[in-house]
């Protein structure tokens, strides 16, 4: 999976955390919060796997997981997800936090 770790950290604003505390097998967590929601993005590089969770109130209100991911490109606000250069889900990062995945 391709993706710029400088891109993610620009839109979550920090950077992303491994999951197992051995950076080099690809498994990573990147949250970000605004006011009451929260964005929880799993990856799973070697796997070209990720999961997204959206929070409400520390309640989950959307999740997905998607698979054969191929990279995850910064388009201004938002975070394109592609698979073989299709875009398969987008998340915004605006005024509001929002998650759209292609049917």
């Amino acid at each position: 999976m391709k993706y710029d770790e400088l891109e993610l950290m620009e839109l979550f604003l920090s950077e992303g955390k491994s999951l197992t505390d051995n950076y080099g097998d690809g498994q990573y967590i990147y949250r970000f919060s605004k006011k009451n929601m929260q964005l929880i993005l799993f990856i799973y590089s070697y796997e070209k796997q990720i999961n997204i969770f959206l929070q409400e109130n520390n309640r989950d209100i959307f999740s997905v997981g998607l698979n054969n991911i191929t990279q995850l490109k910064k388009e201004d606000m938002y975070l394109k997800i592609l698979r073989e250069d299709i875009e398969v889900a987008k998340i915004c990062f605006g005024t509001a936090i929002s998650v759209s995945v292609e049917a």
